[in-house]
């Protein structure tokens, strides 16, 4: 959420929730020197995908509703404070219920986190990234629950977080350890950082005593330049594919296969390893540089005729 001006000067002696995520990253001293008036806050004015995050937030509460039938509402622009630390703040995107509420007139229970995200981090991977700022939130706000809403180019999805006490108590005790630093104006070491716990609970296996996993890993490991020498000469072949050309080819040699590339109504390219189609031979040309003799064009068709 885009925070306004009195917003943002309200919060500039305090610790919101994606501060919460610097202080447990262990980023220390370049957060004091923000708080302590020493060095200015990074501008997101300009910064691609935090904009795209702000333009693109209010869609998060009608994709929410569309999956799961419950509704969602802006949290508005309050900023909620802690109720014992008055430096501790938070500012909630949206709010909803864990359940659909038989009265509407009843407080919701659950945070809607929006985040806009074009890379390949997983769900998981994204709650990891901001656990700590959906923990803060919650111990801020009272509530238990928090939904964090991710928006990519590809698609939408969610992922629920729950209130961790032990957790929570972790978060406030390292707060109030960089606050100290804060409020006795005392510049702070940056510490080891504190990492979330992980969301994806699948296993990691060694495969060394399993033969013929271990094998094919071997041809996979063993070609791999080769893939990647195939993959680069596929890509330049198709950018030396003549623009005025429906099909281009290099027939068959002694000891080499032929090449065929060939261009689809819509412009694709596609590579296949063997001869002309036969449907072709008979337009087939040799092409030639544009420097070439007068006499070569004719000499090199007229023994392609002959084949």
């Amino acid at each position: 959420m885009a925070l306004s001006k009195d917003q943002v000067e309200f919060r500039a002696r305090r610790l919101g929730s994606s501060d919460a995520v610097r202080v447990m990253a262990g980023h220390w001293v370049e957060l004091w020197r923000e708080k302590t008036g020493r060095a200015a806050p990074p501008r997101l004015d300009f910064v691609p995908a935090v904009q795209i995050g702000i333009a693109t937030e209010p869609l998060h509460a009608r994709f929410y509703t569309y999956r799961t039938g419950i509704g969602a509402y802006p949290a508005g622009h309050r900023t909620h404070v802690h109720p014992d630390h008055d430096h501790i703040v938070a500012n909630l995107d949206f709010l909803t219920w864990s359940v659909p509420p038989a009265d509407p007139t009843i407080a919701p229970d659950t945070i809607l986190e929006a985040k806009f995200h074009s890379g390949f981090k997983t769900d998981e991977d994204l709650a990891e990234q901001y656990y700590w700022q959906m923990q803060h939130q919650m111990m801020v706000s009272g509530l238990a629950r928090c939904v964090l809403s991710v928006l990519r180019p590809s698609g939408y999805s969610f992922l629920t977080v729950d209130r961790n006490e032990a957790d929570a108590a972790l978060l406030m005790e390292t707060i109030q350890a960089f606050w100290w630093h804060v409020e006795h104006d005392l510049e702070p070491a940056d510490p080891m950082p504190v990492e979330a716990p992980d969301f994806d609970d699948m296993g990691v296996l060694d495969m060394s005593m399993h033969n013929r996993f271990v094998a094919v890993g071997d041809v996979l490991v063993s070609n791999h330049d080769g893939v990647q020498a195939y993959r680069a000469a596929e890509a330049e072949l198709k950018a030396l594919m003549p623009e005025q050309a429906k099909v281009a080819y290099v027939p068959a040699a002694a000891e080499a296969r032929g090449i065929v590339i060939s261009r689809s109504r819509d412009g694709r390219l596609s590579i296949r390893i063997g001869e002309l189609p036969r449907k072709y031979r008979a337009r087939a040309r040799t092409w030639l540089p544009d420097h070439a003799p007068d006499f070569l064009p004719d000499l090199m068709n007229a023994r392609l005729d002959e084949r």
